[in-house]
């Protein structure tokens, strides 16, 4: 139980500071990495940003040896629902909650960190569903009775 928090922090963490590095603004000291990069502010941009942060923490887990067959799928599935799901947020707290000016960038700044936790509870509700754990065999004391 602990290892799988830790793994999910290590996720939430690697993905917040992927997400801040291909961001990207005129304040800040490294360039902007070529097709990762936001190039400007549409909302279509934003998520083609949470995709590619999705997909360079996977790629980084992948390659250092932590992800496993059985999250495949699930991490597959969060990687097309996820990023599909950001618009909806936007396009939420644009027109319904109609956010504007620094309401409006606190909201959009509470998504970082809220979507790769939202990813992690959605992966181990699918790794959970697809991959059901067998039971454990229990030691048979009987024929010491």
């Amino acid at each position: 139980m602990l290892k799988r928090i830790l793994h999910a922090l290590g996720f939430i963490v690697a993905n917040v500071i992927v997400m801040i590095i291909l961001h990207g603004n005129s304040r800040q000291f490294w360039p902007k990495i070529p097709y990762l990069s936001l190039r400007n502010e549409s909302t279509l941009e934003h998520t083609r940003l949470l995709f590619n942060t999705l997909l360079v923490v996977t790629i980084g887990q992948a390659l250092i040896g932590k992800l496993p067959r059985e999250r495949w799928l699930p991490r597959g599935i969060v990687l097309a629902a996820l990023p599909a799901s950001l618009p909806a947020l936007i396009f939420f707290g644009r027109r319904v909650l109609r956010l504007e000016g620094d309401a409006s960038e606190r909201y959009n700044l509470s998504l970082v960190p809220l979507l790769p936790i939202a990813a992690t509870v959605l992966e181990e509700v699918l790794v959970d569903k697809l991959n059901p754990s067998t039971a454990e065999p229990h030691a048979d004391y009987s024929h010491l009775v």
